[in-house]
């Protein structure tokens, strides 16, 4: 399931439950290369820029920030972070983690919170006119 199929009130519970793994993973700019939007490089394939891609960004995604992808694919399956753990197995993670990453809905995420991160704090840009 991906984040852009929930529906309804849901979204609102499944925002709650996400937004402080995904502040995780937004915080590791190594990790977030992965939800960069890129150009394809001269003579590159799209299989090959997908590669590309998924070799350098998938791994550390996986290896520094597992329980917060639990907690984020959880959510959005709508189960435990343990029910999903006990339920998870290289071809549930394989779809899951590609549905996730190839949802522009979860992508969005990200960027948008890059966005801010290099738009200054927001009380810097809050301050009172005379």
């Amino acid at each position: 399931m991906k984040l852009s199929d929930i529906k309804g009130e849901r979204c609102l519970d499944v925002i709650a439950e996400i937004i402080n793994p995904i502040a995780n993973i937004a915080q590791d700019e190594e990790t977030l290369a992965v939800f960069r939007k890129e150009k394809l490089r001269d003579g590159e394939t799209i299989m090959q820029f997908g590669a590309r891609r998924a070799k350098t960004a998938i791994p550390v995604l996986l290896k520094r920030h597992k329980k917060d992808l639990i907690a984020i694919m959880a959510a959005i399956e709508g189960v435990s972070p343990e029910e999903y753990a006990e339920s998870l197995n290289l071809a549930k993670l394989m779809k899951d983690t590609s549905d996730l990453m190839s949802d522009e809905a979860f992508a969005s995420l990200f960027t948008s919170a890059q966005t801010e991160n290099t738009s200054g704090s927001a009380q810097a840009n809050l301050q009172a006119t005379p």
